[in-house]
């Protein structure tokens, strides 16, 4: 079977017409419960190549739903499975499949793995949170980030994070938005109406059971309203409108830290 397997990797990766390029991925997918460890590693890692590699977008796909199949019917699948998809989340050429491969990743966080995986997990989402051009993708990677459970926390088998599990991961998250709208007041008006949208946005979803809540809420209301104005008539911030929205920032990550 391993000639088979080699045979239909090569075919997937190098023949000249995308029908049998495709029915190769297939074949290899439709193989993988019936082979050993060693055509198992091949098939995984060819359906992990397609899935970064191939030029054509519906051959990528098609590797993607492959590798997220075997993904549910194979634990042993996950290493490759969530190496890949943390690649696509940070790496792929399309935005789309950036947000496809970050929700994916959500939904595999969800379900549980290992705590290495999890890690890494959890690493790309911060990293996109960070560092992702698009708006859509670094939520995508918050509402990941938020949703992650602790190690042990579930299984392949299901469960849920607990509450307190649930307020570390707002906490992380509200002080990574108030660290970036801190830094964008000297970044221009529009970064900076752009960071304080998103987290305005975050603690209208997040409350907290905190007397100062409601206050830092309408501040930040307020901070938008003033910041789509100023945006629209001056590319750069104020002395005082800097020192405005260093103080909102600040006062919204103790917010979330006393929590």
């Amino acid at each position: 079977m391993t000639d088979i397997v080699t045979e239909l990797r090569t075919q997937a990766l190098e023949s000249t017409y995308g029908d049998d390029r495709r029915d190769a991925i297939e074949r290899l997918a439709e193989r993988y419960d019936r082979a050993d460890e060693a055509e198992r590693r091949e098939i995984l890692q060819t359906l992990a190549d397609v899935a970064r590699d191939a030029t054509h977008e519906a051959e990528r796909e098609l590797a993607r739903d492959r590798l997220a199949d075997l993904y549910e019917t194979d634990s042993a699948a996950a290493g490759t499975v969530v190496g890949t998809y943390c690649w696509l989340a940070t790496e792929a050429d399309y935005s789309g499949e950036r947000e496809a491969a970050l929700d994916r990743l959500r939904r595999i966080g969800r379900s549980g793995v290992s705590s290495d995986l999890r890690e890494r997990i959890a690493d790309t989402f911060a990293t996109v949170s960070e560092e992702a051009t698009y708006s859509a993708e670094r939520e995508a990677a918050r509402r990941g980030l938020s949703e992650l459970p602790d190690d042990g926390a579930t299984g392949r088998d299901g469960g849920g994070s607990t509450d307190s599990e649930s307020k570390e991961s707002d906490s992380y998250l509200a002080v990574s938005l108030t660290e970036h709208l801190s830094a964008a007041r000297t970044e221009g008006a529009d970064v900076c109406l752009t960071r304080a949208e998103e987290l305005h946005d975050f603690v209208d979803r997040h409350p907290v059971d905190d007397d100062a809540y409601g206050e830092v809420r309408d501040e930040l209301s307020s901070l938008v309203d003033q910041l789509s104005v100023v945006a629209d008539a001056q590319s750069e911030l104020g002395e005082q409108r800097r020192t405005q929205v260093e103080r909102i920032a600040d006062r919204t990550k103790r917010l979330y830290l006393r929590e």
